[in-house]
């Protein structure tokens, strides 16, 4: 199961930049936005490739591990804003 922890620690990054990213692009600078996308890419393809070949067989473990992250921690931060008055009603 070292994958899903991987994953899941994976998957906190992913929602971390996420989160920057979509402030980023609606503060409209596009030289943040480039290096977060880049960031992402760049820690997505890490953890990947680092699990495949250390860890073929929990491979889809890790993928489980960051979708379900982003998955979770999107309607998390998603009713967070609604609460703070921050999101659409």
């Amino acid at each position: 199961m070292p994958g899903l922890l991987i994953g899941l620690v994976c998957g906190a990054g992913e929602l971390f930049l996420l989160t920057r990213l979509t402030k980023v692009l609606l503060a409209g600078d596009m030289f943040k936005t480039f290096i977060y996308v880049l960031f992402k890419f760049l820690l997505i393809a890490a953890v990947l490739a680092s699990v495949t070949i250390w860890f073929r067989s929990d491979l889809i473990w890790c993928g489980v591990g960051i979708s379900s992250v982003l998955i979770i921690g999107a309607i998390i931060i998603n009713i967070r804003n609604r609460r703070n008055g921050k999101g659409e009603k």
